[in-house]
């Protein structure tokens, strides 16, 4: 379970949390909490709730305008190994990752493409090859930016409204995609820390204090996730902001719930694609302990 809060204050009664607002309070079990998903700078909540969702190993997301935070417990996790050989990966390694990530990412965005083509029968640029050509991280970032546009010039198609994507800009469909790739951080963020890896020790995007670089590294290729679900919403209800520039309230709760009824569909016979993140997780792990080789996340949407 994913536990939003805005405007709210949170206390602690046991083991589970307590949500006033206004007049209203909800008492939450965090048996199944999964993450905590704070939106603004108008929630309070005490050091008490903070140190006992720590103890439970529970992220907490704070989504602002201009970034986002999550609060994890790394330490949690004694497992070294891992992190000694990964701070160690040589520049061919890094760079090969870096490159999976990032297909994986670009495929999946064409992929949704695809997806929405197909149903308003629109005609879409095919020909745009996804085959990373870039010999070092420079190249490479280069290389993400200038694909990532030309898939946004296609995407942009299927959203009512929608000039283009701007990351922190104030319109709501940007605001949406944020929230939801805020969201898939918080998923990336409990993934890496399970398989036992630094979600500090970024391989293209830059390291410096407090930053979760590997999480920004690995979650690319699960943001067509998150994209998939904001054109889906914005197609059949108006997504607006409220006074403080956020996704309102029935906004927010309309991308979540379709955000993770995708995240829980089980694909076939396969796992959901919620276990894909521990699946791409575990499968890093090998990469770096065994030399197994690794093969990128590549999101197909399903219909919802």
């Amino acid at each position: 379970m994913l536990l939003i809060v805005k405007n709210a204050t949170i206390k602690r009664s046991g083991s589970d949390l307590i949500i006033t607002w206004d007049n209203s309070t909800k008492q939450v079990s965090t048996l199944d909490l999964e993450i905590v998903v704070i939106v603004g700078g108008n929630v309070n909540l005490s050091s008490d709730v903070i140190n006992f969702l720590s103890s439970l190993n529970i992220p907490v997301l704070i989504h602002g305008k201009k970034v986002d935070t999550i609060l994890v417990t790394p330490f949690i996790n004694t497992i070294s190994e891992i992190r000694k050989k990964f701070y160690t990966l040589d520049e061919g390694s890094q760079l090969l990752l870096a490159k999976r990530f990032i297909e994986g990412k670009i495929r999946g965005m064409f992929n949704v493409t695809k997806y929405f083509s197909y149903i308003d029968k629109l005609e879409i640029n095919t020909e745009i090859e996804v085959k990373l050509k870039a010999k070092d991280k420079k190249s490479l970032i280069l290389e993400e930016a200038e694909l990532s546009k030309q898939a946004w010039e296609e995407l942009k198609k299927f959203i009512p409204n929608f000039q283009g994507r701007k990351p922190r800009g104030d319109d709501p469909i940007n605001r949406a995609i944020d929230y939801a790739y805020s969201l898939i951080y918080s998923l990336s963020t409990h993934a890496i820390i399970a398989a036992g890896l630094d979600p500090y020790a970024g391989l293209l995007h830059v390291n410096q204090p407090g930053r979760l670089s590997l999480v920004y590294d690995f979650s690319e290729m699960f943001k067509p996730v998150a994209i998939h679900t904001v054109i889906a919403v914005a197609r059949r209800s108006k997504l607006s902001l409220d006074s403080e520039g956020y996704l309102n309230k029935d906004g927010l709760e309309l991308v979540t719930k379709h955000l993770y009824n995708i995240l829980y569909k089980r694909r076939g016979k396969r796992r959901t694609i919620r276990g894909e993140f521990y699946k791409k997780a575990n499968d890093l792990k090998k990469f770096v302990l065994e030399a197994v080789d690794f093969q990128p996340f590549i999101y197909k949407p399903q219909a919802t």
